[in-house]
C-alpha cells in the first residue's frame, strides 16, 4: 500500500462519524451529569453536607488553628533563645572602640572559641527541657536557663577582660554597663 492509499482511509476514517452526525443519523452521546463538588486545595472534593460531618469538619480545622498557634509561640520561644545567646557571646560589642593587638585579638578568639562549645550545650539542654515541657503539656521555666546564661556569660566577660590593658578595660567595662542597660 502506498502512501496515497494510507492517506485516503486515514481522511475516510476520520471523515466519516463526522459526516453521519452531519447528516443526522448518528446523535452524540449527551455527557453525564457532574455530581457537585468543591474545589480542595489540590483536587475537586466532594462536599458532604451532614451535620456530624460537619461538626467533624470545624474541630478539625480548630485543632489545626491551636497546633499552629502553638508551633508559632515555639518558634519565637526559639528565636528569643538563640538572640540572647548570641547577645551574651557577642566579642564584637564588648570589644567595640577598643584597639586590640594581634596577640589579644587571638587570645580573645581563644576565649569565645572555648566558652562557643559551653553556649552550645546550654541551647541544647533548654531545647530539650522545652521539648520535654511541651511533651508533658506543662509549662518550662526559663529561670534556670537565664541562671545558667548569666553565670556563663559572666564567667566568660571576666577571661575577656583579663586579657586587656587597664585602659582597655575601663572600655570593655563601659560596653559592659551599655549592654545591661540595653537589655
Amino acid at each position: 500500500m502506498n502512501s496515497l492509499h494510507k492517506l485516503a482511509i486515514a481522511t475516510l476514517i476520520i471523515a466519516v462519524p463526522s459526516l453521519a452526525v452531519g447528516q443526522g443519523k448518528a446523535a452524540p452521546k449527551a455527557p453525564h451529569p457532574a455530581p457537585p463538588v468543591v474545589m480542595g486545595k489540590s483536587a475537586p472534593v466532594r462536599q458532604d453536607d451532614r451535620p456530624d460531618k460537619i461538626a467533624d469538619k470545624a474541630e478539625r480545622k480548630a485543632d489545626r488553628t491551636a497546633d499552629q498557634t502553638a508551633r508559632n509561640a515555639d518558634k519565637a520561644t526559639d528565636k528569643t533563645d538563640r538572640a540572647e545567646l548570641k547577645f551574651a557571646h557577642d566579642q564584637k560589642l564588648l570589644t567595640k572602640g577598643i584597639r586590640l593587638t594581634p596577640a589579644e585579638k587571638k587570645q580573645l578568639k581563644a576565649i569565645e572559641k572555648k566558652y562557643d562549645a559551653d553556649f552550645r550545650d546550654l541551647r541544647k539542654k533548654e531545647v530539650a527541657a522545652d521539648r520535654a515541657a511541651k511533651k508533658n503539656g506543662t509549662a518550662d521555666s526559663d529561670v534556670a536557663f537565664q541562671t545558667q546564661l548569666a553565670q556563663l556569660q559572666a564567667q566568660e566577660r571576666t577571661d575577656m577582660r583579663a586579657v586587656l590593658t587597664t585602659q582597655q578595660q575601663s572600655i570593655f567595662d563601659s560596653n559592659v554597663t551599655k549592654l545591661s542597660t540595653r537589655k
